[in-house]
């Protein structure tokens, strides 16, 4: 997941998130890779998508320990291998594994792809060849044509990307949504307890909260970040329109705020719309032949870590 965050959340997200730390793939791609690296079922395997999605969970705190937190849970891993005892929470803790910046899916979509160049990531690859397919638009070109602009337009490129892969997803694990309604829904916060245990104190210590403060801040988030999860689940288990309509309704109720962080003009909804649209359009066109192929690579590339790692 990018700066833009989770675009398909049902509720307010602010889109000043693009401001924020970088990241990569969205929910359904982690959840999807780590669905093909353990293939365990039952409550398991459930446990262990949910996971492979929950280090992004504290990525909407932009204040401190926002940022801090979301270095720990990327960088910081091992505290949540070390703190898994049970068979459950392995599992969990493989998925949550499966997420990290360091030799993880992260680093596919950021900064080393698989099938593409290797020396940048896949999202990052195809933003630019957008953001040049865009340019063709005389409209788009109007508001990104700058070059003072162009990492603003790549922003926005890097997240229309985003959200046209987890479109191609859906189409080729309808059953995903399913599961993710599944696994968020589970009463036992087997997540939430590994996070507890990886980095409650070290927040306290780095924060100046209690204990119970640090513990009761990352109970928050997680289960802010699980109910987006469900929102999510449910999408994905609709129809194409259905989804893309509310890519496109989140992007435009965000847009402003987004725009004028940057001083830069809020194009009327028509246009707005028709912009977005046409990004997103055209993000499935540029990914729709190599999209699963990379994320195909990316699991065997994670997988061969994560046995390396000493995670059977």
């Amino acid at each position: 997941m990018k700066r833009w965050g989770s675009v398909l959340l049902i509720g307010a997200v602010l889109w000043v998130s693009m401001a924020a730390t970088a990241l990569a793939w969205e929910k359904g791609t982690h959840a999807y890779i780590a669905d093909l690296l353990r293939k365990k079922g039952g409550a398991q395997n459930l446990e262990e998508l949910y996971a492979a999605m929950a280090p992004d969970a504290f990525n909407f705190i932009f204040a401190d320990p926002g940022p801090w937190l979301y270095e720990r849970t990327h960088f910081d891993f091992a505290k949540v291998k070390n703190a898994a005892k049970t068979g459950t929470e392995r599992s969990a803790a493989a998925g949550f594994l499966s997420h990290n910046n360091v030799w993880g899916a992260d680093t596919t979509a950021h900064t080393a792809s698989r099938t593409l160049d290797p020396g940048e990531g896949y999202i990052i690859t195809k933003a630019k060849a957008l953001h040049g397919i865009l340019m063709a638009d005389p409209t788009y070109a109007a508001f990104f044509g700058d070059p003072a602009v162009l990492g603003v337009a790549l922003e926005i490129c890097h997240n229309l990307v985003e959200a046209g892969g987890d479109v191609i997803l859906k189409n080729c694990d309808p059953g995903l949504g399913r599961k993710l309604v599944s696994i968020v829904n589970r009463p036992k916060p087997t997540v939430q307890g590994l996070m507890i245990k990886a980095y409650a104190a070290d927040l306290a210590d780095h924060s100046g909260l209690t204990a119970a403060e640090a513990a009761g801040l990352i109970v928050q988030a997680e289960s802010e970040f699980r109910m987006g999860a469900i929102g999510y689940g449910y999408l994905l288990q609709g129809d194409d329109e259905t989804l893309i309509a509310n890519i496109v309704g989140q992007f435009k109720s965000l847009a402003a705020a987004f725009l004028a962080s940057y001083g830069l003009p809020v194009p009327d909804d028509a246009v707005l719309d028709a912009l977005i649209r046409g990004g997103l359009d055209a993000a499935m066109m540029i990914c729709a032949g190599d999209y699963m192929t990379e994320v195909q690579a990316t699991a065997e590339f994670v997988a061969a870590n994560l046995k390396a790692y000493g995670i059977k």
